[in-house]
């Protein structure tokens, strides 16, 4: 009767901000410096970096999660607490690159062979979940949690390595059936 397994689907977005001091340039444009623009420019010969002023860097991650999670249910009254864990697929969609410079272009990385972030990854789950009941079949839900990916989200041809420890805050509605 404790016990639960539940699963779904959820859009992610990991933000974080950087100071860079410097730029790729390539036929006199130039773009942030970045694992992204390294990797593909690499055999460039035509392709350069440059120092820079030093600017803001904000560094988005766009992510689709299938959560799949194994919970204990401590108590459920009418407020309720689990404590969960589980495994996560994450599937890449793409990173964006948005300078706090004027001459510098945003960049936008998709997926596939070109870009330097694996297509899957798998990240270890562990969070809690407090809710609270409404009617007969209704509850809405805090759940703080941690996420740590199995393996780098580049991949291997790459010499950096990146393994982010997230904390997350999910809002959940559930309706029960009875």
């Amino acid at each position: 009767e404790h016990w639960i397994l539940q699963g779904g689907v959820s859009y992610m977005n990991q933000v974080s901000n950087y100071a860079a001091n410097s730029a790729l340039t390539e036929n006199a444009s130039l773009q942030v410096a970045s694992v992204n623009q390294f990797d593909k420019n690499k055999d460039n010969e035509s392709a350069s970096i440059v120092a820079t002023t030093p600017y803001t860097v904000n560094n988005s991650i766009e992510m689709i999660s299938f959560p799949v999670q194994a919970g204990y249910i401590v108590f459920e009254k009418k407020w309720g607490l689990i404590i969960n864990t589980g495994i996560a697929t994450d599937l890449f969609l793409q990173n964006t690159l948005a300078p706090n410079a004027e001459n510098i272009a945003t960049t936008t990385t998709g997926r596939g062979s070109e870009s330097p972030y694996r297509p899957i990854n798998f990240a270890g789950l562990i969070g809690s979940e407090i809710s609270y009941r409404f009617g007969t079949q209704y509850r809405i839900s805090l759940a703080p949690g941690i996420r740590y990916p199995f393996q780098s989200i580049y991949k291997d041809r790459l010499d950096v390595k990146s393994t982010p420890l997230t904390f997350d805050l999910g809002l959940r509605f559930k309706y029960i059936f009875k």
